[in-house]
């Protein structure tokens, strides 16, 4: 009987799991972002597992990081490795019940502030034991964290296909075009977007949904809009369209408050409201956890 291969010392399911964020990002500060943890740390443990393995996994030139063969191929093992453990703790809490489990959620900006807070909170209210977290982002980096395991389950739209992840439909938007209560359009009827050349308008940054709805109808349209400010909120876009900077289009959802005020007036233009579809996108695996799969059913419930 052989002892196995020899190596330094035993390798760690958590560099395990830092090697894997930093291999699917390729990027050091992306990946300690993803697990929550400092840059220093993310590479120590990476070289400390290049020490055990006797081999370099990492090639890194200035900010850009690639794979060697061998961490390559170590890539593809550790995924899988991490899939079983993954599934071992699984069942584990499926026996043990969502009470004393953990719940991380994922969420685009929109929903992620406007709907999911108020789910999750009563979620937690019927099961007061269960730790939950959320985090908001863009589409790209949900998907990737979802896939990395450092979130269970996200919420957001147009999700890319991807045979590891499970999508099912949550809950329709709407996207409304709105401007001042006192712009020169505000009360019109049955305006094209060609209308609104001339407009500056105020968007959200490259990635968001919300972002690309909009450009791919007026790339529909013909027409060419003039983005005069990229804002990194929905709050400061309406702060902003009030104090008659723009013009944007932004979620039915977040504009509940200022419409009922008549602080913001939504315009009647053609392809308005866009209608889209938040999604709930988890790990396609047999097993869930028991608090996801209850949020799961939870937040289906309540639409």
């Amino acid at each position: 009987m052989t002892d196995g291969p020899k190596v330094e010392r035993q390798v760690t399911f958590n560099e395990l799991r830092t090697f894997v964020a930093v291999a699917t990002q390729l990027s050091f500060s992306v990946a300690a972002q993803d697990l929550g943890l400092t840059q220093p740390s993310v590479s120590y443990q990476v070289k400390e597992l290049e020490s055990a393995l006797g081999v370099a996994l990492l090639d890194r030139a200035g900010k850009r990081v690639t794979l060697t063969e061998a961490g390559r191929v170590l890539h593809d093992y550790a995924r899988r490795i991490l899939n079983l453990l993954d599934e071992a703790t699984l069942a584990m809490e499926r026996l043990r019940g969502m009470e004393r489990g953990t719940l991380r959620v994922g969420a685009s900006t929109t929903v992620g502030i406007y709907v999911i807070p108020a789910a999750l909170g009563a979620f937690k209210r019927l099961h007061p034991d269960l730790a939950v977290s959320l985090k908001i982002g863009n589409r790209q980096q949900l998907a990737e964290q979802v896939l990395s395991g450092a979130i269970d389950l996200a919420v957001y739209s147009d999700p890319a296909r991807d045979p590891e992840l499970a999508v099912s439909p949550f809950m329709d938007d709407e996207l409304v075009l709105v401007v001042p209560a006192d712009h020169a359009l505000a009360g019109r009827h049955r305006l094209r977007l060609a209308d609104l050349q001339t407009e500056s308008f105020l968007t959200r940054e490259l990635g968001s949904g919300t972002r690309e709805a909009v450009e791919a109808l007026a790339r529909s349209a013909g027409v060419q809009l003039a983005v005069a400010m990229e804002l990194g909120s929905n709050s400061a876009i309406k702060q902003a369209v009030k104090g008659g900077l723009g013009v944007a289009v932004i979620s039915r959802h977040a504009l509940s408050l200022e419409l009922a005020r008549g602080d913001l007036v939504e315009l009647d233009v053609a392809g308005f409201p866009i209608r889209r579809q938040w999604s709930i996108v988890h790990l396609r695996r047999r097993l869930l956890p028991a608090a996801v799969e209850g949020f799961v059913e939870h937040l289906r419930a309540g639409t």
